[in-house]
This record gives C-alpha cells, structure tokens and sequence, in this order.
C-alpha cells in the first residue's frame, strides 16, 4: 500500500463524500472543521479551500487542508495547516487540526500524515509548531509526544482542559 499526503486540488469528490459519511455514520463532528462542506457543494467548499492556501485576509490566516491517502484516493485523513498565528490560534487551534476517519483509528496514520506535514510548515517558514489538544483525546496526545511534541503549558475552556504542545521543525 503506497500512502501520501495531498493537497485539495487532488482529491475525488466520490472519495471526499466517502470520508465525510464515514464521520456522519459514527455521529462524530468532522475534524478538521475546515473539512466540513456544511451547505456548499464540494466545488463551492473546494474553491473556498483552494482560496485559504493564497495568502493571508483580514479575517483569515494562510491554511492548507492536506489529506492522507492511498493510491486508489481512499482518504484516510486530513490535516488543517495554519501559517501564522493569531492571538486565538495561540490558544485556540495552533499550528494543526487533525482527524483520521473512524473506522483507520490507532492505525498509525495520524503519525504519518503529521509527520508529512510538518514539512509543509517549514517550508512554510514555521520552525515550531504549535497543537492544542483536548485532554481527554489521549490518542491525539500520544501521537503528539511520539512525535516530539513538548507540553507547554493546559488551561480550561468550556469545560475541558486544553493542553498545548510545541514542536521543533
């Protein structure tokens, strides 16, 4: 099985819908958000996606939602890269959102594609990259800490405990 990360411009629509039903069937709130289509159709969201990698807004940073697939196009996941930092992603989102489809969980794909993505950062010009994961998402922290992640500091939002982890690129 030959596996990559991709951006948008290569993905199927069949395949996306796939992926997105496969978060539906479980009741799960899609992750990344920037994945959810909500009332577009897949080539208003696709444009409104391709729009966000060109460059920084007003209201919007620099982002890239990369996907992790096999050669047939089967997304396994898909990653949300953030360039810049405003003052509620030093808190609220970092660097990255993440999320691997239901059924290829604790699979190790969430490994990979984060560490193919790192690259699009520095790239980027990003030499550290920030995550905030909630607590108790013990996967995610896992995969974080594997990859080298070190826990800054956590504070408490709407319930839940954020902890914050930084990565040398």
């Amino acid at each position: 099985m030959d596996i990559k990360l991709v951006n948008i411009t290569a993905i199927e629509e069949i395949r996306f819908i796939e992926y997105i039903d496969a978060w539906r069937n479980e009741e799960e709130v899609i992750s990344p958000s920037s994945c959810d289509m909500s009332t577009f159709s897949f080539q208003e969201w696709k444009d409104s996606q391709i729009a966000k990698s060109k460059e920084n807004t007003q209201d919007q940073v620099k982002s890239d939602t990369l996907f992790l697939i096999e050669d047939n196009g089967y997304i396994f996941g898909a990653i949300n890269l953030r360039y810049n930092l405003t003052e509620d992603l030093l808190k609220y989102g970092g660097h990255m959102s993440f999320g691997i489809r239901p059924e290829e969980r604790k699979k190790g794909y969430a490994f990979i594609m984060i560490k193919l993505a790192l690259n699009f950062l520095r790239i980027n010009g990003v030499t550290k990259a920030l995550i905030t994961i909630t607590r108790n998402n013990k996967s995610a922290q896992y995969t974080i800490r594997k990859i080298g992640g070190k826990l800054e500091n956590a504070y408490e939002s709407n319930g839940n405990v954020i902890d914050r982890y930084w990565i040398k690129l």
